[in-house]
């Protein structure tokens, strides 16, 4: 039993409970029996030092020795003084009482030590019960429980307090009881005892049951007796689950093997297993055999050793023998897949069954192929059903192909929709009906509507609801609908409606119909009948309808035209004949014939007799009507007031005759649609022309071409308003000239308004023309001269502005810069930022001056170019990294994505570098710190572009055409942020169209950067030989001997220091006269001479030069410097004689470049 810890709070209040009670026995001992009580106390020291040790023993010394003292030693209940006596009583207690507490000390420490040790491996073996993964249970003879850990504990799904003191037999069943008692029986009588190994069934909580493995081993006690036993209890409920699932699967696999061995004997299939993979050994099913019609277990391999064949018909794939090897299941077995195949069964009476089927390795349980199983079916009727199939699908492709034809050729194309999917089908026709490729259209309903005019959607939809809501099966409309290019036409659609069991429609089939025609048919029958019932109520033409020669029909003009009424039509009193005049019957008579035979009759003019006897002149046509050949249908008009008016008409007219050929003006006349018939003498005396030639149209032919249009559209408009009519044109006379005319006219009308003639005339004003037109041409030429005088003047002084600022805005950092230097007071550091400053600007000024003189021979058309083959990825790159410096100052990001492929082109190198770089600096200079320029080079199709852009400050959409005109900028304020002249993109432009190309400029809006995209078109590649590259190292001219001629001593001296740079023996002198005496004493390997020199200049100088070497076979290389810069001057320093020429400022760079060309020439 373990030994029970104490806290020092405990044992001091033990101590203390201890020595009351001690004196409180005393107390009563003395008191009622005399008794020594110092014995007493020496117990109750033994006590503590016992259950406390010895501090404790200690404690109950000291408490004893002054509790005996005090209450009992006199006098008492005070500490009296101390005599040897009761010393040596105190001294001798106190010992005796350290003794008895140092011998419980020692007693209480030394026995202790054992049980500590069986402690530690109990509390280790407690632990490791705890902890392990096994169940554990110890328990008495009798069966009851004494230690269950929690594994068994949570096996059972119960506490371990739960589990305590429990009966084992409570979780068992009956059978478990009886073995584990008749092992207890057996262990009692058995020595030695043996451990035993159950396995039981127990009962958990949720009553569900678990599996274990059961351990016991026996439990002795001191006498070897057995006092109980301890269990081990391992879970195998998933054990006996596997061993369960594995015996269901061995009956189940049992049950399928009988099951398919029946399957085999009884499915109409041909089955074939090879037991190898050579098909050595075979079994097959009944079916097999009858398929072979042979005898079951007839055959029992598909490959005999011996080589015979063992079947008794051939095996064949299109009429030709198929080897044994090759058949389905040895190809499976050789070569381990499945095998498909289709052959034939040809037996001796000739008849052949058409076999299909497959062939499947099996394998064993390493993947080798242990034998084959097929499945062969007999699809003589299949092939047979599917021959009739093919012809039949044959002749509905015949009959569909037709049915496309007939669709095409009547313009009806058909559909299919289905109604909840929202799936429209189209055929091919149909789509070509709305103007769409084949595939084009979308499928949906809504795609459909697309089409559709918005005036017939509303309706289409509406009668289709109508349809549905009735639950009618047939729809029927039309309607218009759109094409792509916006024209129009007339559908008609005709289709079936299905219906489900609900009676909802599930889809919809049929037709759309192009009616374009026959609506424009219908439409202008519509606008015939209409003519037709206004002609009818005209009160001016007669009509009637004829049957023999009753008339059964006739309108109110033709019945006032004769007096009578319309009941004297209804009671068919009128005769035709009876109301014409003898006269006209021979006329009549031919008339007739003539409707007899062609259906109609050229109108005539005769005469009726009135109802009151009197005549009306009439002109009559007739036309047969399709009714019968004796209907006809008449059309008269009253000719009574024609007849009256011609007679007045011929007198006029005379009269008309007469004035209108002796006026001195072409005179005409037309009819109100403007027809014209009349012309008087005037007009063909000057037209040489007759009345069959102007007649009607005819009058164009004299205009002169540039006024036919404006001379019809005024004319034809006069005609439809009615308002005079007034223009000036130019007509051809006889003679062949133009000459002006003021042409008038105006309507003769009605009292109704309604015009009846225009009459018209042509005045010539072609002295007076030309007059007027002199002194407009003389005004609008000095108006055009002051304005462009103006415009030049505030042009000229806008741009003196600009020219001086950014002329001068670069000298200050240079004088300034300059004058800093001469005072010597500058570190090294400023030093070299003041050449930098200096040299910046002067490359600035010499570029504004070039820009100048670019813009000087653009206008003047002397700008040339040096072309040869260009690879513009060079251009390109050199003219970034002129510009790479100045954009990293503003921490600006250069993308740029080049063609891969050669872009080549045909141009000057250095314009064309001119123009990116023009391109870039724009792009730098404009754009933000921080922003981006992304420039591509790309081919499309027989050009090369060039794109610049940037994200920068952006182009105005009002200032975008004028971006590349010349002194044109955005910002021409004096607070403008960027510098320039305004020629860098006028020169773009220009230099790009000398090669051929073109430049345009795109931005969305101020701030939102700019693009300039150039195209040039590319050279074949046959012709890119010889392509231009950049210089990309420096020349070597070291040890040339060079003279140098220039008046001024600052250039001479910088010129001398360059080439002294370069490893050049220079000499220098200032005048032409000592430049050929130097030449005299010692020719030099080059000459570099200045043009503009005082007393002989540059010119002069190498005509005396190229003189002296008229009789020498090698000419002195020469190069000219100069600072005109025009193209005419380099053409004249060409032709003085010198070979090349620069142009001052001169970059050290180029003038080395330059030199070293020339010598290699």
């Amino acid at each position: 039993m373990s030994r029970i810890q104490r806290t020092h709070l405990q044992c001091y209040y033990v101590s203390i409970v201890s020595m009351l009670l001690m004196l409180l026995l005393s107390f009563t001992l003395e008191n009622w029996l005399k008794v020594e009580v110092t014995p007493l106390f020496l117990a109750a020291v033994v006590f503590m030092s016992w259950y406390g040790g010895l501090f404790l023993g200690l404690v109950a010394t000291v408490l004893a020795t002054v509790g005996k003292d005090y209450f009992f030693n006199l006098p008492l209940y005070s500490v009296p003084p101390l005599n040897w006596t009761d010393v040596c009583n105190l001294i001798i207690f106190s010992l005796v009482a350290l003794f008895i507490s140092s011998i419980h000390s020692e007693l209480h420490t030394a026995r202790p030590k054992p049980d500590v040790e069986l402690e530690k491996l109990k509390v280790s073996h407690f632990h490791l019960l705890e902890t392990i993964n096994e169940g554990i249970c110890i328990f008495n003879t009798e069966g009851q429980t004494e230690y269950v850990n929690p594994r068994l504990a949570q096996m059972l799904g119960y506490s371990t307090e739960h589990l305590s003191d429990r009966s084992i037999f409570d979780f068992i069943n009956h059978q478990a009881r009886l073995e584990i008692e008749q092992w207890l029986e057996q262990e009692n009588h058995k020595h030695p005892q043996t451990k035993q190994r159950f396995e039981w069934r127990l009962q958990n909580q949720d009553q569900s049951g678990i599996w274990v493995s059961v351990s016991i081993s026996p439990m002795l006690n001191q006498q070897g007796e057995l006092s109980g036993a301890i269990a081990i209890l391992t879970d195998i409920t998933e054990r006996k689950q596997i061993e369960a699932a594995l015996r269901h699967s061995e009956a189940i696999a049992k049950a399928r093997a009988e099951e398919l061995e029946t399957i085999m004997e009884t499915v109409p299939v041909s089955v074939w297993i090879a037991h190898d993979p050579q098909c050595h050994y075979m079994s097959a099913n009944r079916t097999a055999y009858e398929m072979m019609r042979m005898p079951p277990g007839s055959v029992m391999t598909a490959t005999p050793a011996s080589g015979e064949y063992p079947f008794p018909f051939k095996i064949q794939k299109n009429g030709q023998d198929i080897p044994l090897t090759e058949l389905a299941m040895q190809r499976a077995g050789l070569t381990g897949q499945e095998v498909e195949a289709e052959f034939e069964f040809v037996f001796s009476d000739h008849d052949i069954r058409y076999i299909y089927g497959k062939a499947t390795p099996l394998r064993d349980t390493d993947g080798h192929v242990r034998g084959v199983i097929g499945a062969f079916m007999d699809v003589t009727e299949r092939q047979q059903a599917e021959a009739e199939r093919q012809k039949l699908m044959s002749l509905l492709q015949q009959k569909q192909e037709w049915l496309d034809l007939a669709q095409k050729s009547a313009k009806i194309g058909s559909f299919y929709w289905e109604v909840p999917a929202n799936v429209n089908v189209w055929s091919q026709e149909l789509e070509t009906i709305y103007g769409l490729k084949p595939g084009e259209f979308g499928g949906t309903y809504q795609d459909w509507a697309k089409f559709v005019h918005p005036d017939d959607l509303m309706n289409a939809e509406a009668e289709l609801h109508r349809c549905i809501n009735l639950g009618e099966t047939e729809y029927f409309t039309d309607f218009r609908i759109i094409w792509q290019d916006g024209s129009i036409h007339w559908l008609q659609s005709r289709a079936r409606i299905l219906y489900d069991d609900a009676g909802q429609p599930c889809r919809m089939v049929g037709v759309n119909i192009d009616i374009s025609e026959r609506k424009q048919v219908e439409e202008a029958l519509r606008q015939s009948e209409a003519r037709l019932r206004q002609l009818l109520q005209s009160s001016i033409i007669g009509i009637i309808e004829v049957e023999l020669d009753t008339i059964t029909f006739a309108n109110d003009a033709f019945l006032k035209m004769v007096g009578y009424s319309q009941e004297d039509v209804l009671a068919r009193k009128l005769n035709w004949q009876a109301m014409t005049p003898p006269e006209y019957n021979e006329i009549d008579q031919a008339k007739v014939e003539e409707v007899l035979t062609s259906g109609v009759c050229i109108p005539f003019e005769k005469e009726y007799i009135r109802k009151d006897g009197s005549r009306v002149p009439i002109m009559l046509g007739a036309a047969r009507l399709t009714s019968g050949p004796s209907t006809w249908v008449c059309f008269i008009l009253d000719l009574t007031e024609r007849k009256q008016a011609q007679a007045a008409l011929q007198e006029s007219e005379l009269m008309f005759r007469t004035l209108a050929n002796t006026t001195p003006q072409m005179f005409w006349i037309t009819q109100p649609d403007g027809f014209h018939e009349y012309f008087n003498q005037r007009w063909y005396d000057y037209t040489g022309g007759t009345l069959e030639k102007a007649q009607g149209e005819g009058w164009l032919a004299i205009l002169h071409p540039d006024d036919v249009q404006r001379t019809i559209e005024c004319w034809y408009g006069c005609l439809q308003t009615g308002k005079d009519y007034e223009i000036e044109y130019r007509l051809r006379r006889a003679d062949g000239e133009y000459r002006w005319h003021l042409g008038r006219a105006i309507p003769l009308k009605n009292k109704n308004g309604q015009i009846l003639k225009w009459f018209g005339s042509c005045t010539d004003i072609h002295d007076q023309k030309l007059a007027i037109e002199e002194r407009a041409d003389a005004w609008e030429k000095e108006r055009k001269a002051r304005i462009e005088l103006e415009q030049a003047n505030r042009m000229k002084d806008d741009f003196l502005a600009i020219v001086s600022h950014e002329l001068r805005s670069p000298l200050n950092p240079i004088l300034g810069w300059a004058k800093l230097l001469k005072t010597r007071k500058l570190d090294q550091i400023k030093t070299k930022q003041a050449l930098e400053v200096i040299e910046r600007n002067a490359k600035l000024q010499a570029r504004l001056i070039e820009d100048l003189l670019d813009v000087s021979r653009i206008l003047r058309g002397k700008l040339s170019l040096n072309t040869c083959t260009v690879d513009l990825v060079n251009t390109i790159e050199a003219a970034l990294e002129t510009v790479r410096l100045a954009a990293e100052a503003k921490s600006i990001d250069i993308y740029t994505e080049l063609a891969t492929n050669e872009c080549k082109v045909e141009g000057d190198p250095n314009r064309l570098q001119q123009v990116v770089w023009n391109l870039l600096t724009n792009a730098v200079k404009f754009t933000p710190e921080g922003g981006r320029v992304e420039v591509r080079l790309e081919k499309i199709g027989a050009w090369a572009q060039i794109q610049v852009s940037d994200t920068g400050k952006g182009i105005t959409p009002d200032f975008l055409p004028y971006v590349f005109e010349r002194f044109r900028q955005a910002d021409e304020g004096t607070t403008r942020k960027f510098g320039g002249l305004g020629l860098g993109l006028a020169i773009v432009r220009h230099l790009v169209e000398l090669h051929g190309g073109s430049v345009q400029v795109t931005s969305p809006g101020e701030g939102l950067g700019a693009t300039f995209s150039v195209k040039l078109p590319l050279i074949a590649t046959y012709q890119v030989d010889n392509d231009y590259r950049l210089p990309d190292c420096t020349p070597n001219i070291q040890g040339l001997r060079i003279l140098i001629v220039d008046d001024d001593a600052d250039t001479l001296e910088l010129l001398t220091f360059i080439l002294e740079q370069h490893g050049v023996a220079v000499q220098a002198v200032t005048s032409a006269s000592a430049a050929l005496e130097a030449i005299a004493q010692n020719k030099p390997d080059l000459l570099l001479s200045d043009i503009g020199m005082p007393e002989m200049d540059g010119y002069m100088l190498i005509q005396q030069i190229r003189a002296s070497e008229a009789a020498s076979i090698t000419k002195l290389p020469a190069i000219a410097l100069t600072a005109f810069a025009g193209e005419s001057n380099s053409q004249k320093i060409i032709s003085a004689g010198f070979q090349r020429h620069l142009t001052k400022p001169v970059e050290p760079s180029e003038l080395a470049a330059v030199i070293a060309n020339l010598i290699q020439i």
